[in-house]
């Protein structure tokens, strides 16, 4: 399915390629742009830190708390913040209606064990933006896409190769979506 036709992109890739990198590169373009971004944009901050950024406000803040190695944890090379999943789920709340939706990432916290921002999954079903992007991993695909039923979803695949340019491609197909008229888009902003 095209970019042009679909509601949710799943920005997938290895782990480290550059799929937050991607999306870094794209948002402020679409901003420049004035497209209203909102969601939750994730940053690796060392081997086993992670930051997250509120897109609609800005605020930046950890994830994660130091590294304790637990074999019941739900995530394996992170130990995850209650408190920062409990603020960045309350931002969720205040994403929408939006242009474009962002969740770096739904991994095996939200697709696995119904935790995290598994809320997130709700809010998509929903579709009070016209466009949501996603990051999964590729071992998680599966899941995610059975979690989005019913959604107009393609497949984005970050590599090494493509992970330059692909920011651009990103933003044209956005903007030439923004270019149809407001009719042929469901859901499309006023």
């Amino acid at each position: 399915m095209s970019l042009m036709a679909t509601k949710v992109w799943l920005i997938t890739g290895e782990r480290q390629v550059g799929k937050s990198t991607v999306l870094g590169a794209v948002i402020p373009r679409l901003r420049d742009a004035h497209v209203r971004v909102t969601g939750l944009l994730t940053e690796r901050t060392g081997p086993h830190d992670l930051a997250v950024t509120e897109l609609h406000t800005g605020d930046r803040y950890p994830l994660t708390e130091p590294f304790r190695d637990l074999p019941e944890s739900p995530t394996r090379h992170f130990t995850m913040s209650e408190a920062a999943l409990a603020r960045s789920r309350q931002a969720l709340l205040t994403s929408f209606p939006t242009q474009l939706f962002v969740l770096d990432e739904l991994g095996p916290l939200e697709l696995n064990h119904r935790r995290g921002w598994a809320a997130a999954l709700d809010f998509l079903a929903r579709a009070r933006y016209d466009l949501a992007v996603v990051v999964v991993r590729p071992e998680l695909l599966g899941a995610a896409i059975a979690a989005l039923p019913g959604a107009c979803f393609c497949v984005l695949q970050v590599t090494l190769d493509n992970r330059v340019a692909l920011p651009e491609r990103l933003v044209a197909a956005w903007l030439s979506r923004l270019a149809e008229p407001a009719a042929s888009q469901p859901g499309a902003w006023s």
